[in-house]
């Protein structure tokens, strides 16, 4: 598909042990992001490190994309780790492909998406009315990055398009300055500081460049009683599930996955079981 939104998955591999139904989980939905991004958006492009392009060719799903850029990983383990920067190639790839789509790999659609409206597009909005975004300018901060203490929205970048390439530009280095280093805060949820970073950096210096917020699927979640604001946006997002979900709950998404992707996609069964089976 050469014309539509240009999506990006970009990734890093992150070490660590997990249990095999959220591996499976995981291999299931990237490979539903990829081929529902195509069906309903446009051409779909991978930017990441060896191990993880080697992993999808192993797969067999690495020629679905589009086209595969390497991520030079050169020096970046001396300055992030892993584990705490996870997202740490969406940040690089904001620079690289600045007027891409930058879509997270367990994200998938579920009917055409075009974007409309001026400004930096999220997948949708988070209001910034619990302790996860409270007090940010209490955090650990090497870089001396300016913050807002208390974010009123922050906007959910599992899809998301900056508004032009400067601040593209402007929202990657800030990040990758923020992170550098690893600082952490004790007592505050490990996964905050890559938050900011990717998050509340993305949706401050686009307000303050006087930009619209514009949310994708006109959607808000309250981060104090972590339910919806408003109707859920018409896409798949696996995120809070893959971070703390139930082993009933992995299983039963996994179910209804794997049947979206053969009832839906024509994935023959065989051919998923055997992918999955090396996930």
């Amino acid at each position: 598909m050469a014309e539509g939104l240009r999506g990006v998955h970009a990734y890093w591999r992150v070490p660590g042990w997990r249990p095999r139904a959220y591996r499976q989980l995981a291999a299931a939905t990237w490979l539903l992001s990829v081929l529902s991004w195509r069906r309903h958006a446009g051409p779909v492009e991978l930017y990441a490190d060896a191990p993880t392009t080697d992993w999808l060719a192993g797969l067999g799903w690495l020629d679905l994309y589009d086209r595969t850029t390497p991520l030079d990983d050169t020096g970046l383990d001396h300055r992030y780790d892993r584990s705490a920067c996870f997202a740490l190639p969406k940040l690089l790839a904001l620079a690289r492909f600045p007027d891409a789509v930058l879509v997270d790999t367990d994200a998938y659609l579920l009917a055409p998406l075009r974007l409309t409206g001026p400004g930096s597009h999220f997948a949708h909005l988070e209001v910034g009315d619990g302790d996860f975004y409270a007090g940010l300018r209490g955090l650990c901060n090497p870089a001396g990055v300016d913050l807002p203490d208390a974010p009123g929205l922050v906007g959910n970048t599992a899809l998301f398009r900056a508004a032009d390439r400067a601040l593209a530009d402007r929202i990657s280095a800030t990040g990758l300055a923020f992170l550098d280093g690893n600082p952490a805060t004790p007592g505050r949820d490990p996964h905050l500081h890559m938050t900011v970073a990717e998050q509340v950096l993305a949706t401050d210096l686009t307000m303050r460049a006087g930009r619209p917020v514009t949310s994708i699927f006109a959607a808000r979640w309250s981060t104090r009683s972590l339910r919806w604001l408003s109707p859920p946006p018409a896409f798949g997002h696996l995120w809070n599930l893959k971070r703390g979900g139930g082993a009933e709950q992995i299983v039963e998404v996994f179910t209804m996955i794997r049947r979206i992707l053969v009832s839906d996609y024509g994935v023959a069964p065989g051919q998923l079981r055997v992918a999955l089976e090396q996930a």
